[in-house]
């Protein structure tokens, strides 16, 4: 398509590197990691698959949502997608994309956003607005020996600003087509022994257009989030940090006679402390809660209704030992998470789940070309019972700069509490039963990695390749009910999952970079499309997957950047709707140029799906459509 070809010429030319600046001693230093092992450590030496997102690429791009930022790395696969409960998006990593992805964690901080009830994340809920994200980590995998079940396909952590060692303001505000507006400020003061940030969010959206082009859907949302973080150092070695903040959020759920909306509110606090112990490591510990509250009015056959919190406490030591050659870690953490509904519980309104767990992770350097990794979790919980999780990796570096890893990982994945527990109507004549036999899936994942940097570290190369089987996988069964039809859960499936993930970065000269990746992914299940909701792992995830953009900044401050992505053709599965929908392949470009008169200052107009006025991605009954959004943020420090 021509219009193709000009964007990647665009793509190109702008990646023209300044003649001023041929030196890349900026690059020399490799980026600093900590979600593979816990602990600091090379991106080059992660022993799993890790991308890093940064703020400065997050300002770059435009990106509005956290899922957006997710959107063109390697391995990840978001849509565009309205669940029947309120979930705006969906996010997976290697596929097997659902409204809720059971099998990846997702931390803020540290502290879990993952919902037992549901198995998954209302990520649209989550009490983060962009302008606090710092940097998102994210690994590829399962690393369940470090943070327990339910981290089968990956971790997301989403990283915070910290508040800094000045007194700063920042403000951002657009507005759109759709009816989007949004407004966003944060306050920060600081001093050398402690320090407070305080955000505030406000964001509306008059909604996607229907999948029939006749009209709006059902899809409007009105969002408000507000977020503390603040820092005490009481002497040079101990830091303890307050967290807290909410989101309320009121939108339309598209594709029901009724038009329902779903309101969703969230509170969390969060303390951790940390301390250095010298030459015996450092100690960290956290405590946290979250507490949920959904309402969906006409919600398939009236008002749905549910509560669900969360407590959260963890100890983590850290140390290292034989002069510096074995790097190692190891705690305990505990979870009580609850729900609460007499609708989606009928008679049995309230249930819990307790979690206890174990872990401990080392890193031996044998030699200076060969570091072996190995992690061991030991968990156990009312609704899986005592499952056990574990990793092993090699890293081998032939010559510098380049590495190769090899690993092979088991993870559990509890099944969500109202699968185990659930008693619904769907309607007059369908009932959803929960399976109190459930049991937990497990998978076996094999995994081949290569990095490389070249040209002083300015050229980042990365290729994995994997193969991972999930047994006892989760799947609705129909069981022989008079008068009605019953719906259940059970452990009938297997599915096997096959992918080749590269990578490519550039970075020309400071503010120039250029990124090219290609994701591959073939699933299998033993089932097939045979379930009530029409379920087909094989074709639920796009075979091919291909991002390309670039980031530049020219003279007198001006900015461009440009991403273009293709995905292959898929069928898009809402279990929590019982729809399907078979979508085709197609490409997707986005932009943004911005001029910065004077440090601070930034003025600027970004699209989204500049190709197609609207363009469907999933079973809901909506329709993505092409967004142009024009504002400006500023930034004061004192």
């Amino acid at each position: 398509m021509n219009i193709t070809k000009t964007c990647l010429a665009l793509l190109l030319m702008s990646a023209v590197p300044a003649a001023a600046e041929d030196a890349f001693d900026f690059y020399k230093e490799e980026a600093q990691v900590f979600i593979a092992s816990r602990r600091a450590e090379p991106l080059m030496r992660a022993p799993a698959a890790v991308d890093v997102i940064t703020a400065e690429e997050i300002r770059a791009f435009g990106y509005v949502s956290i899922w957006e930022a997710l959107r063109s790395r390697a391995g990840m696969d978001v849509i565009d997608a309205r669940s029947a409960d309120g979930n705006r998006t969906v996010v997976s990593a290697r596929g097997f994309s659902r409204d809720f992805v059971a099998e990846m964690q997702v931390l803020i901080d540290g502290r879990s956003a993952y919902s037992p009830f549901v198995g998954g994340v209302w990520w649209s809920n989550i009490p983060v607005q962009i302008e606090d994200v710092e940097r998102i980590e994210i690994v590829r995998g399962p690393n369940a020996a470090l943070y327990g079940s339910n981290a089968a396909l990956g971790v997301i952590n989403i990283i915070t600003r910290r508040p800094g060692a000045r007194a700063e303001v920042r403000s951002l505000a657009y507005a759109g087509s759709r009816g989007e507006r949004q407004g966003s400020f944060s306050v920060e003061t600081a001093t050398a022994a402690m320090g407070m940030r305080l955000s505030y969010e406000h964001r509306v959206e008059d909604g996607h257009p229907s999948s029939s082009g006749a009209g709006t859907g059902n899809d409007f949302l009105l969002s408000n989030k507000l977020n503390f973080r603040g820092r005490w150092s009481p002497d040079a070695a101990t830091e303890l940090e307050l967290f807290g903040g909410g989101s309320r959020q009121t939108e339309g759920v598209p594709g029901f006679l009724q038009d329902p909306k779903a309101t969703l509110e969230q509170d969390f606090e969060m303390v951790r402390v940390a301390r250095d112990l010298g030459e015996a490591g450092s100690v960290e510990g956290l405590l946290a809660r979250t507490d949920n509250y959904t309402v969906v009015n006409s919600f398939y056959v009236g008002r749905v209704a549910l509560r669900s919190y969360q407590y959260d406490a963890e100890a983590l030591h850290r140390f290292t030992w034989l002069d510096g050659r074995v790097k190692s870690a190891w705690g305990a953490g505990w979870r009580l998470s609850a729900v609460d509904s007499d609708q989606l519980f009928a008679g049995s309104p309230r249930h819990q789940n307790r979690v206890r767990r174990g872990f401990t992770h080392h890193s031996v350097d044998v030699t200076d070309r060969l570091t072996l990794v190995g992690g061991l979790s030991l968990e156990d919980s009312w609704t899986g019972g005592f499952e056990p999780a574990w990793q092993a990796a090699a890293l081998v570096s032939p010559r510098e700069d380049h590495m190769l890893r090899l690993s092979l990982a088991h993870a559990p994945t509890l099944p969500p509490i109202f699968n185990k527990e659930g008693n619904y109507r769907l309607s007059a004549t369908r009932r959803l039963y929960g399976n109190p036999g459930l049991s937990p899936q497990h998978m076996r994942s094999w995994e081949a990695g290569w990095t490389a940097r070249a040209l002083d570290g300015a050229l980042k190369s990365d290729a994995a390749v994997y193969y991972m089987e999930i047994r006892e996988r989760n799947f609705y069964i129909t069981l022989p009910d008079t008068p009605g039809v019953r719906i259940s859960y059970d452990n009938s499936n297997r599915a096997l999952a096959r992918g080749l993930e590269l990578s490519e970065e550039y970075s020309f000269a400071r503010g120039r970079v250029v990124f090219v990746n290609y994701t591959l992914e073939r699933i299998t299940d033993s089932n097939g499309a045979t379930d009530p909701f029409r379920t087909d792992l094989r074709r639920g995830t796009p075979t091919h997957k291909a991002n390309l953009g670039a980031r530049v900044l020219l003279a007198r401050g001006v900015g461009l950047s440009a991403r273009l992505s293709y995905k292959d053709a898929y069928d898009a599965n809402s279990t929590t709707r019982g729809t399907r929908a078979s979508i085709p392949a197609a490409c997707r470009f986005d932009a943004k140029a911005s001029w910065s008169p004077r440090a601070g200052l930034e003025l600027f107009i970004a699209g989204e799906n500049l190709f197609y006025p609207a363009r469907i991605q999933y079973s809901d009954g909506t329709a993505a459509p092409r967004i142009v959004r024009g504002g400006v943020s500023a930034r004061f420090s004192h």
